[in-house]
């Protein structure tokens, strides 16, 4: 018997020893074991084969080699034919076979017995399983109340899968937002025209200066940032890149740069503009490369020039005149310079650099910003994940139905501190996470999916360089427990609703979704599977001179390749699409006007009872869309300095000793809201009296490792918005 034929009866038998009846827990994983020692017994030695794949654990879509001991997945490397990772993979692509082998993953379907807060379930059938959720669809489209289904943000028909299946009910899909370049898209659409998303060339730039863009974490999508970062640093024939990072904490890329610049978010913007005002004022920018498109550029330089003067800028950013002075000149003197920016950074400092970027000539150029050909589209409106929970935080009418695909949106930083109690008003929410993690601890109903080893892919990874990718993969190595596919899931569900909901949803399997996005990439005669650097190389040189070579014989022959390699790409690009859309549109650059400075003293000062800002980061280990119980990632938090499994807080000496906190000790912090321990980390230069706090989610109802982290900086708000900012104050423990 092989781990993956485990029968009803099997299932009851060693899933009522584990927690809450549902997970594989101790007797479970055990029984697999010895499962596997039988399957394994009949021959040796193991036979050693690869299998290509996809990694979910972040929206970068790396892909994955995986290599497996008679068809069991024992260890993950990137995929060398892959352009995004070329062979790379980050610490989070490396703990996702801890996902696979989890002890405390969902075995199968199961609803819930009694109310919500008992946190009892009992297991159920498949067939039952689309049963219940085909009939609370039905009451809620009978009630005419809405339905809302929450996933991390994704591209490509899977997405399109998912989000058809609820907006053809009437319902709205909500997505987590990812943190990537299309997050930037729309500022600079406002600034050179509409079009695609930023593209950052670090590779080739000669100096990079950095508003709070980790550039060596997990910046857009990390493996291929990374890579990118060391070429810079090393690039062949040319001199080491300089870097330059501004952000408010000491972070890993402060660590890694050459001169780090301790300005708190809400003041870099000033420091961009007051730049960008250096550069005008001491006519440091090639007024020729601008001439014809240079929109309304005098009157953005009247504004800048004006209002960011130097002593304007020192006294908001703490950054003497004379380094201002020294960064506005390097910028002019180095040959390709690039500013770049975090994805998740407020709007007006996204604009204060892109108008940097427009002014020292890095559009449309080596080194500099690009823009994609187009933007990564859905065949709907997309609503904000954030937006969502926090319209029925606020007391809006709750859906009669909630369907959670991860547990991303309750996972992430700006879900409301008490998340949970966000669907109390709701009748109904099912999940369809494989993991006891968030959604599974406010759903009525469980319908495990695959975990993205067992699963089928087919996604566009976000943009990051100038080709074009989809991510498409077989399931790597057999479902291990009773799970489903999530198309299989929703046909199913659809099948079951009958009439105009089965009429429109045409997939049946997720093998359906990826078949007919590969037929969709064999109609375009264009691009090749994932191969390595040469041939890519190669295809883009024909592409260019006008050799549009079909990438296969026939459909099946692509499909295969397709599959075997791990993804398509499309190397063909053409620089200068910038001006052309700037043409097109007329008028050129439109300047987004400054706004007025910040004044250094206008936050006035703190209250008494809570004298310290709260400033929130999310270590780049982090896990906020797959699963929670990975201890892998735990050993590495806090990494260099503090220790693993906790959450830390840095601040600076002088803050520290106003606390009585001494460096390593525990700190709690306390807002009005509630309170946190934490493990005190004194940093050099850090902005006084802010204390960084790292943002590790407590899960109470999880994984046997996950619940042991209990510190959530999302307690300090509460119910409140957590963009609104926050003021605590510190004791030692």
């Amino acid at each position: 018997m092989t781990p993956a034929s485990i029968n009803r009866r099997e299932f009851l038998t060693y899933s009522g020893a584990t927690v809450a009846g549902v997970t594989l827990g101790e007797v479970g994983r055990r029984w697999l074991a010895r499962a596997d020692e039988r399957a394994g017994a009949w021959h040796a030695p193991a036979v050693e084969t690869f299998a290509t794949s996809v990694c979910r654990e972040c929206p970068a879509a790396c892909g994955l080699r995986v290599r497996l001991m008679d068809r069991v997945p024992v260890k993950l490397e990137g995929n060398p034919l892959c352009p995004v990772s070329r062979g790379r993979l980050c610490a989070k692509g490396q703990a996702a076979i801890e996902a696979y082998f989890d002890p405390d993953r969902l075995v199968g379907p199961a609803r819930r017995v009694g109310p919500r807060k008992d946190g009892r379930f009992e297991p159920i059938a498949w067939p039952d399983a689309i049963q219940v959720l085909a009939t609370q669809i039905d009451k809620t489209r009978g009630a005419r109340r809405g339905v809302v289904a929450f996933a991390a943000e994704e591209h490509g028909p899977f997405a399109e899968a998912w989000g058809q299946f609820w907006t053809g009910l009437g319902g709205r899909a909500a997505w987590t937002l990812a943190a990537d370049s299309s997050r930037l898209a729309p500022r600079l659409g406002v600034l050179a025209g509409a079009g695609g998303e930023p593209i950052f060339d670090v590779e080739h730039a000669t100096y990079v200066l950095s508003f709070g863009a980790p550039v060596v974490e997990d910046w857009l999508s990390p493996v291929w940032t990374q890579r990118s970062y060391g070429r810079f640093r090393r690039g062949a024939s040319r001199s080491r890149g300089r870097l330059v990072h501004v952000e408010g904490r000491r972070s890993l890329t402060a660590r890694k740069s050459d001169e780090w610049l301790p300005v708190p978010g809400d003041r870099q913007a000033s420091l961009a503009y007051g730049i960008a005002s250096v550069l005008l004022r001491e006519d440091r920018i090639d007024r020729s490369r601008l001439a014809d498109i240079g929109g309304n550029l005098a009157d953005f330089e009247r504004d800048v020039v004006g209002r960011y003067t130097p002593d304007n800028v020192a006294a908001t950013t703490g950054v003497p005149v004379v380094t201002l002075l020294r960064l506005a000149r390097e910028l002019a003197a180095t040959s390709q310079p690039l500013v770049v920016v975090a994805a998740d950074a407020p709007p007006d400092l996204i604009d204060a650099v892109m108008a940097l970027n427009a002014i020292i000539g890095a559009f449309d150029r080596p080194g500099g910003v690009f823009q994609s050909v187009t933007a990564r589209t859905s065949g709907y409106a997309r609503v904000s994940a954030a937006s969502e929970l926090a319209r029925l935080a606020s007391g809006g009418d709750a859906p009669g139905v909630v369907a959670l695909r991860d547990a991303s949106a309750l996972r992430a930083a700006s879900a409301p501190g008490d998340v949970a109690s966000v669907f109390d008003k709701c009748d109904f929410v099912v999940s369809f996470s494989p993991y006891l993690d968030e959604a599974a601890s406010v759903a009525d109903l469980l319908l495990p999916m695959h975990t993205s080893l067992e699963s089928w892919h087919a996604l566009m990874p976000p943009t990051m360089d100038t080709t074009q990718e989809v991510a498409c993969a077989r399931p790597a190595a057999a479902a291990r427990l009773d799970t489903r596919g999530l198309v299989e899931l929703l046909g199913a569900a659809a099948a079951k609703l009958g009439g105009d909901v089965a009429a429109g949803y045409p997939w049946k399997t997720d093998a359906d979704v990826v078949n007919a996005e590969l037929d969709r990439l064999w109609s375009l005669r264009r691009g090749t599977s994932y191969t390595n650097v040469f041939q890519t190389e190669w295809v883009q040189q024909l592409e260019r001179g006008g050799w549009w070579v079909p990438p296969a014989p026939t459909r099946e022959d692509f499909g295969s390749a397709v599959l075997d390699a791990g993804g398509w790409v499309d190397p063909f690009f053409l620089s200068g699409g910038m001006r052309q859309r700037l043409g097109i549109r007329g008028g050129g650059l439109k300047f987004v006007p400054p706004a007025a400075p910040v004044d250094a003293g206008a936050a006035g000062t703190p209250p008494h009872d809570f004298p310290i800002r709260l400033a929130v980061f999310t270590p780049a280990v982090v896990n906020l869309m797959g699963s929670p119980n990975q201890p892998g990632l735990f050993e590495l938090l806090g990494q260099p300095e503090s220790s693993s499994w906790r959450v830390w807080a840095e601040l600076s000496p002088e803050t520290a000793r106003k606390a009585s906190v001494e460096h390593g000790s525990t700190v709690r912090i306390t807002s009005a809201a509630g309170s946190i321990d934490a493990q005190a980390i004194v940093v050099d230069r850090m902005p006084l009296d802010t204390i960084a706090v790292a943002y590790v989610p407590a899960i109470a109802r999880s994984g046997r490792w996950a619940h042991l982290l209990t510190a959530d900086v999302r307690r300090l708000w509460g119910r409140g918005d957590p963009a609104a900012p926050v003021n605590v104050r510190l004791a030692p423990v």
